[in-house]
Order: C-alpha cells, then structure tokens, then sequence
C-alpha cells in the first residue's frame, strides 16, 4: 500500500503507460500552435522588437510596457497583448497560456495532479446524475405517462384535471368499483359482478333479471367472476336496473357503500352522471388525439365526436 504523498510501483509503472514515457509536460499540440502563432508574419517582428528594444536598454520600460499592450482594447490578438482586464500582468497573451498550462498540470506534481484528476472525476460523477435524471425525463417511462401531471397523479389527470372534486365523488362510491377489473367498469355484468363478490346473490335482483327475460342458467352462474354474457344480455340487466329502487336500492347501495347523492335507480350506478356529480364536466376520454371532454355543455350532452375517435363497441350506445 502506498504511504501519505507517495506511489506505488504499479501506479508508477501505470503512469507511465498514460503519459508514454514522456513524464507530465505541457501538450505538445498547444506549444506547436503557440509557436505557429508567434512565427507569423505580424507577430514575428513585433515580439522581435520588444525582446531587442528590452536589451541594453534599448526601449525605455514605459514604451516596452506599452509595446506589450498595443491594441489591447481594440484587437489584443494583433499585438499578442492580454484583454484590457488582464492588464495588470504586464506579460504577453502567450506568456499568460503557458502560464496557465503549467497550473492546469500543477507544475509537473504527479500527486498534485492525481489529485486534481480524482477531484475532477467525483465532480463528473455527481453532476452526471443530475444531468443524466433531466435528459431521461424528458422520455421517462415513454407512453406510459403523457404529462408530468399524469406521472405525478398515477395518470388521474388523464381522466379528470378536477382531482379535489373526484376524489370526493370516488370516496362517496365506496366500494362500487372494482379496481382489478376497471377495464369493464360501466358494464352491467361487472356492476353485478362486484355486487355479488361483496354480499352474495340477492335474490330480488335476480327475479328482475328472469322478470326481463335473462334466463335462469345465466341468472345461477352470475356470481361467478368468469361468467361471460352477449351484449343482449347485459342490455336487458340494464334494463332491469332501472325497475331496481326503494328499499331493493337502498339494500344494494348499502351493500356497496355508496353514498352519492341522486341515485334513483340501480341503473343510476352506470352513469357517470350520476356517479360524479361534483366532476363529470372534467371528465375525459383517452384517444389518439389525446383526452377528450365526455360532456361538452351544461346540459350534459355526451360529445358525440367520441363516436369517431374512440372503438365502436365503446360508444356503441351513442349511435
């Protein structure tokens, strides 16, 4: 291991292999463009005269110090002299870059230097992830969020920007949705479905639906989660819903924990209207074209343009 301010011989021998066997030194490059811009025809001559004119005397340390600074404040790069802030170094633009050269090496340190390279690379390190966190958040998650809005709300937003009055409205459900099966939320069977996973089979809802002429087989096997049925049937559990009220309603709202206000009908607990009273206008739909209004004025008509933009065994019932 290596002690305090020294190197090991495979670090040395590391080293080495890095700077080819030339020790550290200012780039070969930056000395050779150095070189060419001093060797230049209006260069050349002009450090010529201040290095004869400082000789012997030549020059009085006033014109030298002025030679240095000629066109510094219109075009330093004529007369290689310093920008008009630097002044105060009294040496040529060349002198300064070489200076700098030496500092950026530290002074041909090798310890000096490693430990500026090790500074130099913790500070990449912790600024790249602060970099690197805004260049991917630009397409973080790519479609699964739209928005910082969605990402942030879990994609809520992307259903209703009202989030305070929603909430309310969704608390007021209470366990009406099921929310392992929101694919076919607005379905009768899965209202009933839901329904039946809570309290069982409640045998006035099921007369209802042999009332509207659903046959018993389908009626029995309703309580099973794998039950599948044509849109007929679910059209004619519709409509026996609307036939559920009263104490048969209040018992199946209980039940589910509904406490929304205006509920009249079973079939009351499929319209949105009714199910968010405090924020059915911020409803939306998502489309291609991304979310769309579901009612569109005040007297809630449904947005008839979701007829073309959306499948059509969603909007079905507009048609």
């Amino acid at each position: 291991m290596a002690t305090t301010g020294s190197l090991t011989a495979l670090q040395l021998d590391a080293a080495a292999g890095l700077l080819q066997n030339q020790g550290i030194g200012i780039s070969a490059n930056l000395t050779a463009a150095i070189a060419s811009y001093e060797d230049t025809a209006l260069i050349s001559p002009f450090l010529d005269t201040i290095s004869v004119g400082s000789t012997g005397n030549i020059l009085s340390a006033n014109v030298i110090s002025n030679l240095k600074t000629l066109a510094a404040n219109t075009c330093a790069a004529l007369s290689n002299s310093v920008p008009p802030a630097y002044s105060g170094l009294g040496v040529q633009m060349t002198d300064v870059v070489l200076a700098e050269a030496v500092v950026d090496i530290c002074s041909n340190n090798v310890s000096k230097l490693a430990q500026a390279v090790n500074q130099a690379q913790g500070y990449t390190d912790q600024t790249s992830v602060f970099i690197n966190s805004a260049v991917n958040s630009q397409t973080y998650l790519g479609n699964t969020f739209t928005t910082m809005n969605n990402m942030i709300t879990g994609s809520v937003t992307s259903i209703n920007l009202a989030t305070g009055p929603f909430g309310t409205d969704l608390a007021n459900l209470g366990r009406l949705i099921n929310l392992a099966d929101l694919s076919n939320f607005g379905s009768p069977l899965a209202l009933v479905q839901q329904l039946y996973s809570i309290t069982g089979t409640i045998p006035t809802l099921s007369v209802a639906f042999i009332n509207a002429g659903i046959s018993t087989d389908i009626v029995l096997n309703l309580t099973s989660p794998t039950v599948s049925v044509i849109d007929s049937t679910q059209r004619l559990m519709y409509q026996a819903m609307t036939q559920i009220t009263g104490d048969n309603l209040t018992q199946i709202l209980t039940v589910l924990g509904v406490t929304t206000v205006g509920i009249t009908t079973m079939a009351d607990l499929l319209n949105p209207l009714k199910l968010f009273p405090n924020s059915y206008q911020s409803l939306t739909a998502p489309t291609a074209n991304g979310p769309v209004a579901i009612y569109v004025n005040s007297t809630s008509a449904v947005n008839t343009n979701l007829i073309s933009l959306l499948p059509p065994y969603v909007v079905s019932s507009l048609v």
